[in-house]
């Protein structure tokens, strides 16, 4: 036991007087809570000074902040009060412990220039205390005459108050009554004072430093004098110290506190401040080996607190040599010493110490925001030939009639005239500023990164579909792994040969399973959980919840459930959000932390683009406005095909933008459909309902893609290019997207936040797993054609494969496309076979082809399939389970819940009168595929 741990045994709490973001992410502070008992952290201007102004830790948020149009001032009251939110959450055990001694707080101080300012402390005061909005938080307020009227106040009010800049004795007991007299004004308005706790801070090295090079210069001078000053010397603040303590042992006695400490006040605890030795001839725990005794706290540097953990004295030295303590008080004012006048100037200067590391401060930030406002997002460059007149004929509508300015007050009637429609819209606009919000959870995010790195795990599984996925896949595949990332990957299919995959691909004891969720039900990230947590509990018994986390929204009955299974933790998401605009929320940056991502950046370059489309004010040079009128233009014009083009670095993006896209915009007929993943051919392979899009970085050349696209903008084909600077910029690219997507959704006339028609296929395949569950196998499908190992399911016909195939394929049309379903095993044979048909449908049909792995795509262009318009031919590819998986608790395996899903889906595809062959490939895949390509 050192002496941090045995100095609990005197009822003395250590609070650490430092505070810095690094601390709270790396795990210093939580491992100094759990094996140092530390109890506490104060803060000062001094110490923000130090944190802010003196590394870069805060500087992605200053940017963030400076972009939303904050002043310097506000600035650092966002850092300060982030920091010690998090520093309050991070005690919050403590303070909820039934024997917290009155510790467990974190406290925040006023402006340095309000400390003559009673109504101001008052002011900023309650501002702090709600903009923390934490039980264990404490307010400090300065111990000056104008100081003493604001503590009573917010006493009264319920505040907790860390009291500081005490020096003298006198003005202690003003604190002592100041802190009484707020209880008792409380108690007569009728409110509870059992919650309120307060602290009287006493500053103690800065009284020796004051005065003992006068008792010195007494010493040397010689004469009686020098006797009565020499045993004065380095004893002032430690008696003073000693005094008060005595003082307060009667201040809270007697009567008049007996009747409040029956209501269930709590004592005014006395904190030793200014505890960090700054003389060097004395023992260095001068002021903490000489202070300890019980219902006290003192607060210390960091340095000084390594120090007393190795060499500290631990015993009651509180009340030791009390007759000394008067001794050296009384011989002062003989010396010609006015204490009262000395601490009195220590008050006025510490004020001074603090209002001018303080405005350092202010002038660090406000440079920093200054350079701040000279960020700009990347530009796309818009090639759209005969079409740009009326693109900008479009922007130039939308800017006369202020559409932005209702875009971002979530104008419900920009796209619709229903009312419940327009209610639908106004309660999915979240996304539009939950980059702001987010940004004050990144502090929160990489310490649950490094706590899951420091307890030992490797591997990220993140279990979910659509919204919940398509982000972290982006990430994990446009990312490096960070220096301190876990290894991610996605499960967001019920093939039960994937899932095998994953489970082999992973120790499971050391893997972190993030079952992602928005409405808590959706069947297939609940599939996911439960047989993740069978394996791991076959490994770890009961303590198997520690490797499971859930995303979810507030009200998902999948809390209760990770609750009764001891799930590490749930992160609650935000309603307003919808999940395929949930990029930049927990769904995303979650799994994005734990890979090691640095998401502050992340987050301040989607602000970066927040701004530039108009979120602070109007924006000459909207990124938004303009690529989504391009698009909404384009898509009416008959160009409603975006095919995307990517490096190979960029190559999963489209995973995204399909589920963005397509089921935002696909409904009623109309829509935008995203075509990612095809090989950029000539321009007579084209029809014309093309528009081209690159995404890529500026400093990769890619010189055949960049080629290929000039050729076609050449061609007559809208050509739309976006250059990155770096991946970072992808945070900037989903907020640019996503603005895009609702404004094409307002030229279409569409509500691109719901999905009318996605629930088709979950109902259709409800229906069938009832059959199963009563039947318990999945109903037949009328077979077209069987023939070298493949069946064929369609309303065409044919004698033979290859004249059925022939016969389905004819029925395309210019404007057209066709979209493979492939409810497989990813694999890279199969993703070569699919590429080659894709290849010879493109050079073949010259019409547009979409690809797939189901369910996954269900969740992302199945809304498009059913409600978009009536143009797609489509493919199902189905196989065998030869090495099924059993589900726990359901009485059907995985592989019969994914047969099930593609079969409702075909039937909901169907039921739209949509043009549909499913061809079952047996239980080898790849060599289906050959089978099916020699056939086409």
């Amino acid at each position: 036991m050192n002496a941090l741990n045995k100095i609990r045994e005197f009822d003395q709490s250590i609070w650490l007087d430092f505070i810095r973001r690094k601390i709270l992410i790396n795990g210093e502070l939580v491992k100094r809570i759990k094996e140092e008992d530390l109890r506490g952290v104060t803060s000062n201007p001094a110490i923000f000074e130090k944190a802010i102004g003196g590394s870069d830790d805060y500087d992605t948020t200053i940017r963030a902040l400076a972009l939303q149009g904050k002043s310097a001032d506000d600035i650092y009251a966002e850092l300060a009060v982030a920091d010690v939110q998090h520093a309050c959450d991070l005690f919050r055990p403590l303070y909820d412990s039934h024997d917290n001694s009155g510790d467990g707080y974190v406290s925040l101080e006023v402006g340095p220039n309000l400390i003559n300012d009673t109504e101001g402390t008052i002011e900023e005061g309650l501002r702090f205390w709600k903009a923390v909005d934490r039980p264990n938080v404490m307010i400090k307020v300065p111990a000056t005459l104008e100081g003493l009227p604001a503590i009573r106040k917010l006493i009264s009010e319920g505040v907790n108050v860390n009291v500081t800049l005490i020096f003298g004795l006198e003005r202690y007991e003003a604190v002592a009554e100041a802190y009484i007299s707020g209880l008792e004004d409380r108690v007569k308005a009728g409110g509870a004072i059992d919650n309120i706790n307060s602290v009287a801070s006493f500053f103690l090295s800065r009284i020796d430093v004051l005065l003992d090079p006068v008792l010195e210069k007494m010493v040397e001078e010689g004469g009686e004098k020098a006797k009565l000053a020499e045993p004065l010397v380095g004893e002032v603040a430690l008696a003073s110290a000693k005094k008060a303590y005595q003082l307060y042992k009667g201040i809270f006695a007697g009567p008049r506190w007996e009747a409040l400490k029956e209501k269930g006040a709590n004592s005014q605890r006395l904190l030793w401040a200014s505890t960090g030795n700054k003389n060097p001839k004395y023992d260095d725990l001068r002021y903490v080996d000489g202070l300890i005794g019980p219902e006290t706290v003192n607060t210390i540097p960091v340095e000084t607190l390594d120090l007393f953990r190795e060499k500290g004295k631990v015993a009651n030295t509180l009340e030791t040599n009390l007759d000394q303590v008067d001794e050296v008080l009384n011989a002062l004012p003989k010396l010609g010493i006015d204490l009262k006048e000395r601490t009195q100037f220590l008050e006025e200067d510490g004020g001074k110490k603090f209002k001018e590391p303080f405005a350092k401060l202010i002038d660090s930030i406000e440079k920093k925001r200054v350079q701040a406002l000279d960020l700009q997002p990347v530009e796309a460059e818009m090639q759209l030939g005969e079409y740009q007149q009326e693109v900008d004929a479009k922007i130039e509508e939308y800017k006369k009639s202020e559409f932005i300015t209702g875009f971002w007050n979530k104008q419900a009637d920009l796209w619709t005239q229903d009312a419940k429609g327009q209610e639908s819209i106004r309660s999915y606009m979240g996304w539009l500023r939950v980059a702001e919000t987010m940004i004050d959870e990144v502090g929160r995010l990489e310490q649950f990164a490094q706590e899951a790195k420091a307890d030992g795990f490797t591997h990220v599984v993140v279990m979910g579909m659509g919204g919940s996925t398509m982000a972290p896949i982006v990430f994990e595949k446009s990312f490096p792994k960070g220096e301190n990332g876990l290894d991610v990957l996605i499960l967001d299919t019920t093939n039960p040969g994937t899932v095998q995959e994953i489970e082999k691909a992973v120790p499971l004891e050391n893997t972190l399973f993030i079952v992602a969720s928005k409405s808590g039900t959706t069947a297939e990230p609940l599939a996911f959980g439960d047989y993740f947590y069978e394996k791991v509990k076959a490994v770890k018994g009961d303590k198997a919840g520690e490797n499971f986390i859930g995303i979810t929204d507030p009200g998902s009955p999948f809390i209760e459930t990770a609750k009764e299974l001891g799930y590490r933790k749930v992160f609650l998401n935000f309603p307003e959000v919808g999940g395929r605009f949930s990029a930049l929320t927990f769904f995303g940056l979650v799994p994005a932390a734990l890979y090691g991502i640095n998401v502050g950046e992340l987050l301040a370059r989607a602000v970066i683009m927040m701004r530039a489309c108009g979120a602070y004010g109007p924006s000459d040079n909207n990124p938004g406005l303009q690529l989504g009128a391009a698009l909404g233009v384009l898509s009416t014009k008959g160009r409603d095909k975006l095919t995307l083009v990517v490096p190979k670095s960029l190559s999963d993006l489209g995973l995204w933008l399909e589920q963005l896209l397509a089921e935002s915009t696909g409904k009623e007929g109309k829509g935008i459909l995203p075509v990612a993943g095809e090989h950029l051919g000539k321009p007579e392979v084209y029809g014309q309902d093309r528009v081209f899009v690159y995404v890529g970085y500026e400093n990769e050349a890619d010189e055949d893609n960049t080629q290929k696209l000039k050729t076609l903008q050449e061609a007559g084909h809208p050509v739309i290019t976006i250059r990155m600077r770096d991946a970072l910029d992808l945070g900037a690219e989903f907020f640019r997207w996503e603005a895009a997507t609702a404004i094409a959704g307002a030229v279409l006339g569409i509500n691109p936040f719901d999905q009318p028609n996605v629930q088709a296929a979950k109902t259709a395949t409800d229906k069938i797993m009832k059959e199963v569950a009563e039947k318990g196998s999945l109903p037949e499908q009328e077979k077209a054609l069987s023939e070298g190992g493949l069946d064929y399911y369609s309303s065409v016909s044919g004698s033979s494969a290859k004249e059925l195939v022939q016969q389905f394929f004819a029925q395309a049309k210019a404007g057209d496309y066709v979209s493979i379903q492939a409810y497989l095993t990813e694999s890279a044979a199969v993703n070569e076979e699919t590429t080659e048909l894709r290849q010879k449908i493109q050079d073949k049909l010259h019409v547009a082809t979409t690809f797939g792995y189901g369910p996954r795509f269900l969740h992302s262009t199945g809304q498009y399939h059913k409600g978009g318009p009536n143009t797609g031919l489509f493919l199902q590819l189905t196989a065998g389970h030869p090495q099924d998986l059993p589900l726990p608790g359901r009485s059907y395996s995985f592989g019969t819940l994914q047969d099930a899903q593609a079969q409702g889906d075909l039937e909901a595809l169907q039921s739209a009168d949509r043009r549909t062959l499913h061809v079952h490939l047996g239980n080898d895949a790849a060599a289906g595929l050959k089978t099916l390509l020699a056939a086409f």
